[in-house]
């Protein structure tokens, strides 16, 4: 990890040299790792004294980069997000800001010198195991100042949608959240659980995961992001948590909803792909959920089959809070591997969801990014049919 390190440091040294009187503009993600990597580096900011704003996105589409990297003389700060476009980011940055892309998903390479592409990924070190976005954020304040290190926290329970024991970077930033007191250690036949002791009620940090990203994504177009970055920040009071309670039941009735059909219906099956369409089931909500409701699927052996791709679809808004609407209408797609097909995919027995999904979209106005079992994407709406089809074939390896 040195090389990254030496990196953020050199990231740290050229943000310092823009002074403080410029704003940060900080992109981020919106479930719960996304808005812990956007809660340390907002706060890491301000420590400093820069003024920092937050804008929350669903997907990072090349309308926004463009929009964005139009401007000269910025600095930007993605967070848990735009590893997977650095290219494209690099292409209509031209020098002209600096970014700095703190992320630990799949990605493709920087090629401007002005865009930071600060990624375990990129080193060699898998961002699925060992490193979430907000430890990647987390290690980056760290170096801006050893005081952020009472933001360890955040980065532990941003980690919590990495399964199992922590380890790697992981590892790392709860050595300094258990040196600060932040969390405590239990363990028991089923591992280790984390305890968050510094926002409110000590809690799982699975828990405080579910309760970010129920603001985040469910309550994406009122509010929820922001209201989730200043829990983050000062704790969870009373009226957050009602909050959180009604989204948490409107999503409950949602996926209810949903899942009564497909016992009813079945998915639509193809040869490698098991897809369904939620149309507007999810109304009103990110699109996050579809997401969150494919991992849940991916888990039901009585209706799915363990052995081909889980691919959901919703429709999607084309406004994104605190930037505009989107010139194009899109549908969300999100999919997943079911257990034994997954370890397919590690073993290099069937193609990566990183590699086939994005390259998917794109042949319908759309793009994707993720990991290997488990990613998502936009494409134009009304190509529903034909995208799935063009998957099958491209999971079969006939791309």
């Amino acid at each position: 990890m040195e090389n990254l390190f030496s990196l953020m440091v050199e990231a740290v040294e050229k943000l310092r040299s823009y002074g403080k009187d410029k704003p940060i503009l900080i992109i981020h993600h919106d479930d719960a790792d996304g808005l812990c990597s956007a809660a340390i580096i907002k706060k890491a900011l301000e420590r400093e004294g820069f003024q920092a704003k937050t804008i929350c996105l669903e997907k990072l589409f090349p309308e926004v980069i463009k929009s964005l990297h139009r401007e000269e003389g910025k600095i930007y700060v993605y967070t848990d997000i735009g590893s997977a476009h650095a290219t494209k980011i690099s292409e209509e940055n031209k020098s002209k800001n600096l970014t700095i892309i703190l992320d630990h998903h799949d990605f493709t390479p920087s090629k401007d010198p002005m865009v930071y592409n600060l990624n375990p990924e990129v080193f060699g070190v898998s961002g699925e195991r060992e490193a979430s976005g907000a430890t990647v954020s987390y290690f980056f304040a760290k170096r801006l100042n050893r005081q952020n290190m009472d933001l360890a926290h955040l980065a532990i329970i941003g980690s919590a949608e990495i399964p199992g024991v922590l380890s790697g970077l992981n590892r790392e930033a709860l050595k300094d959240a258990l040196k600060q007191k932040l969390i405590e250690v239990s363990r028991s036949r089923f591992g280790e659980d984390y305890k968050i002791l510094r926002l409110g009620k000590p809690q799982s940090y699975k828990r405080f995961s579910t309760m970010f990203s129920i603001l985040g994504s469910v309550g994406y177009y009122t509010g929820g992001p922001e209201k989730g970055i200043k829990a983050c920040l000062e704790g969870l009071d009373e009226e957050t948590e009602n909050l959180i309670a009604k989204l948490e039941e409107k999503r409950r009735k949602a996926n209810q909803k949903m899942m009564e059909r497909l016992r009813g219906e079945g998915l639509n099956q193809l040869k490698n792909v098991q897809w369904f369409h939620a149309y507007d089931n999810f109304r009103d909500m990110g699109t996050k959920v579809i997401g969150s409701f494919c991992s849940y699927l991916s888990f039901q052996q009585k209706i799915v089959n363990p052995e081909k791709y889980v691919v959901g679809i919703m429709y999607m808004q084309p406004n994104i809070p605190n930037f505009g609407s989107l010139n194009m209408n899109y549908v969300k797609v999100s999919a997943r591997t079911p257990k034994r097909l997954g370890l397919l995919v590690e073993k290099g027995g069937k193609p990566p969801l990183s590699k086939i999904l994005p390259e998917a979209c794109e042949k319908f106005g759309g793009f994707g990014d993720g990991h290997s079992v488990a990613a998502s994407g936009v494409f134009l709406r009304g190509e529903e049919k034909n995208f799935v089809k063009v998957f099958d074939g491209l999971a079969e390896g006939l791309g």
